[in-house]
């Protein structure tokens, strides 16, 4: 998917965000302070924590983060619950900085560069596998969704913290932080996934509506961004210029139902 790489390194910052980071923590940057790049999943590291929680209260043991940015989820889920922690990204400059923030936040997640529709991993590999914003991007959905079901243990839950199509789809705005053209968004409305979901012979454990909340995050976000205090690095630094507008537009997206969020635990 050289479009998707492409979308998420072209406006890459990364000696700046790494000097920034060593320069403002020395002692090591924590959650909160990582969170404004690698938290850039709709709802935040307060979703994460959400997330987090479901691992510890599924006791994994190995835990796969398939497209995870800049691993900001995964150091999350080690402050609440010890596991054996993979993350993997198609972007392979996601990847190294994610790596280098390992490092300069002391947490020893496995980072691997590979793409989430072929997982790189033998059957029966993870306890937990999570999606979060990442389906989002893969025209091969099904495909995706049958190598998590191979790569999980027999008892393994898969984890999808997903933007889905609202009904007013068609009102849609571009760019939004996982696509600036609508060719890059690959979204679909809860009966296909639930339909795609059944295809690949797994079940839907439990459906959760979290837009509201994630809109009222949002909003606080757009609120921020007008305030002149800048924080040490900044989603403008992984996205480029066009953030704000991005922001924006996930508001507006999410406001006139053109986009929801959802969060499915499926066996």
């Amino acid at each position: 998917m050289p479009i998707v790489d492409e979308h998420y390194s072209q406006s890459l910052q990364t000696d700046d965000i790494l000097n920034r980071l060593t320069i403002a923590y020395p002692e090591g940057p924590n959650t909160y302070q990582l969170a404004p790049i690698d938290q850039l999943h709709i709802g935040g590291i307060k979703a994460s924590k959400k997330l987090s929680q479901r691992v510890a209260d599924l006791n994994a043991s190995t835990v796969l983060d398939v497209g995870s940015g800049l691993g900001g989820l995964l150091r999350v889920c080690q402050q609440q619950h010890n596991a054996l922690y993979v993350s993997l990204d198609i972007t392979h400059e996601l990847g190294q900085i994610n790596q280098k923030l390992n490092l300069l936040s002391k947490n020893d997640s496995i980072v691997i560069t590979g793409n989430g529709q072929q997982l790189p991993f033998p059957d029966h590999s993870f306890d937990v596998i999570i999606m979060q914003h990442s389906l989002l991007n893969m025209p091969d959905k099904i495909s995706a969704l049958k190598e998590c079901k191979r790569a999980l243990s027999p008892s393994g839950h898969l984890i999808l913290h997903e933007v889905l199509k609202g009904d007013n789809h068609d009102e849609m705005l571009f760019p939004v932080p996982w696509a600036r053209h609508p060719e890059l968004s690959h979204l679909i409305n809860e009966e296909e996934i639930t339909e795609l979901i059944d295809t690949a012979e797994m079940r839907i454990q439990s459906i959760e509506d979290w837009t509201e909340e994630a809109l009222t995050w949002r909003t606080r976000q757009t609120n921020k961004q007008e305030t002149p205090q800048a924080p040490v690095v900044s989603p403008n630094m992984i996205l480029g210029s066009e953030f704000s507008l991005m922001g924006k537009n996930v508001q507006r997206n999410l406001q006139c139902n053109a986009i929801r969020i959802v969060e499915l635990v499926i066996c």
